[in-house]
């Protein structure tokens, strides 16, 4: 984010315009670069331009809004809260946080920007107008440092690599990368080793769970290096035969692209922006079972042929993200805003909120069926409902009003599977001004809006949901937890309908 911050600074500066940077706290590293925020409304104009970087808890939202001048956001996108629970507590409350105040900044931001297709969705379900894409940009050269002879030669040893970049946090799911190194070692490649490269607090709960995983599954060989310099990092990619993550959220995902630049093939599970960062190259899996990625991996080490497909798809996918062409993507992006483009405000959905991730990808569910029922009787009501996989449109031929959401990673092949959340869903959810329903209790997206809109929100459920998963729901909505006998059957229709109207969600039960 800071990389992505000085380097719109200097096209800025290049292009002719004034461009400094504000923070709240900042290391000794980039003293010099930097004015404390509180300066920012002494500094600026009603005609001046403030690009607002978010993606984590700032506490800024009352001193923009209080700012007067033109405001632009540039989203990287927030990790879902979910992902830290039962590790890091502070984090998750944070990054709750961090989502309040996207919703927050609505209302005073023009214009947003987003590095990825899917942290785009998340803006336009937040009421967000002209929503631009911004290509990412990446300083290829400071690839380029020579490796560390000395951890060269200590890697390359004959042995084969699996390489993972990145802070060890419960988000980048590092524990599924133990578990696919190890299925990998013990099912393919014996000689292996897996070298995960950096920061890593050992003494916290993720890392101390990380070292009892690893001792755990008995893999040999695997390398926590903690932080690296350029040139160890240089060392790690050159002795790598295969990049792996398997990350459950990235708003963009530079490792990916830098392993593609190296010439690593890479191998990661689809979840969030990680598709559209690869651009088709490289193997992007649904698949979280370790032994099913673990084969991926011994494919392209036995494969030549693959393998070198694979890497002139990389090289590909690079030549398209030049620093020229990057640079005139950000001009144009940039130029309606510069112009003083002001776009008013997108309407938000007052209607009643069905709320059933499974209607698209398992439409044959109970709660799927409900929700049928109710958009067949309720006027103004639509579907909130998970996007099955490579659809980029209203998903297949149903008649009712139905709004798609990208979830935050790949449903699972098998029906028995959780389905996962969506930001993009609860963010619209959130983000309306109308009544929900709240189908599938058992989904992550119900469960986190459970007490994000309980003042406003009945939860329906049949008998098949597990009594502690409607106990939750009683927790936040009390006696608004409807229990129906059947999905599909006109008493259960007029039975629903009536609860409805008697609780006042609806003015009359026909």
């Amino acid at each position: 984010m800071g990389n992505q911050v000085r380097y719109l600074q200097g096209l800025l500066r290049r292009w002719g315009h004034v461009s400094e940077i504000y923070a709240d706290a900042w290391d000794d590293a980039c003293k010099d670069q930097v004015r404390p925020v509180r300066d920012l409304a002494r500094d600026v104009g009603r005609d001046d331009v403030v690009l607002v970087h978010h993606s984590f808890e700032s506490r800024l939202v009352p001193r923009l809004a209080r700012t007067h001048c033109r405001k632009v956001l540039v989203y990287h996108n927030v990790t879902p809260a979910r992902l830290f629970e039962g590790f890091e507590r502070k984090i998750a409350a944070a990054c709750d946080a961090a989502r309040d105040e996207l919703l927050a900044l609505q209302p005073h931001v023009e214009a947003a920007f987003a590095y990825s297709r899917f942290s785009a969705e998340e803006l336009l379900s937040a009421g967000y107008s002209n929503v631009t894409l911004l290509p990412f940009a990446i300083d290829w050269a400071a690839f380029d440092t020579a490796p560390d002879a000395a951890l060269q030669a200590e890697l390359d040893d004959g042995h084969t690599n699996i390489l993972f970049v990145g802070r060890a946090v419960p988000s980048k799911k590092v524990d599924d990368v133990l578990r696919v190194f190890t299925a990998f070692q013990r099912l393919y490649q014996p000689r292996s080793r897996l070298v995960i490269a950096g920061a890593l607090h050992r003494d916290g709960p993720y890392g101390a769970y990380l070292h009892g995983l690893k001792d755990l599954l008995g893999a040999e060989r695997v390398r926590f290096l903690g932080r690296v310099s350029a040139a160890q990092l240089s060392a790690c990619f050159a002795t790598a035969s295969a990049y792996l993550s398997m990350s459950r959220h990235e708003g963009f995902g530079v490792p990916l692209l830098e392993a593609m630049y190296r010439g690593v093939p890479v191998v990661a599970y689809g979840a969030a922006a990680v598709p559209e960062t690869m651009g088709g190259a490289g193997l992007a899996t649904r698949s979280d079972d370790p032994r099913e990625v673990a084969e991926l991996l011994a494919v392209l080490e036995r494969n030549p042929n693959l393998r070198g497909q694979v890497i002139a798809a990389q090289r590909e996918r690079i030549a398209a993200l030049s620093q020229d062409t990057i640079a005139e993507q950000v001009r144009e992006a940039f130029q309606e805003v510069l112009t003083g483009f002001r776009p008013g405000a997108q309407a938000l959905h007052s209607g009643i909120d069905v709320v059933c991730p499974a209607f698209a990808v398992r439409p044959d569910a109970p709660e799927s069926r409900l929700a049928r029922l109710l958009v067949e009787q309720l006027d103004g009501a639509r579907i909130l409902a998970l996007k099955p996989w490579g659809a980029d449109e209203a998903h297949g031929h149903d008649t009712h009003a139905v709004a798609y959401f990208t979830p935050d990673q790949p449903v699972s092949r098998h029906a028995e599977a959780p389905l996962p959340g969506s930001s993009s869903l609860e963010t619209a959810v959130r983000a309306s001004n109308g009544r929900v329903l709240l189908l599938g209790l058992e989904t992550a997206s119900v469960r986190a809006l459970l007490p994000r809109v309980a003042e406003r929100a009945w939860a329906i459920a049949t008998p098949t949901v597990p009594a502690e998963l409607r106990a939750v729901a009683r927790e936040h909505l009390g006696d608004k937890v409807l229990v129906v006998e059947s999905a599909n059957s006109e008493p259960t229709r007029e039975e629903l309908l009536a609860a409805l109207a008697s609780e006042g969600v609806i003015t009359h039960a026909t």
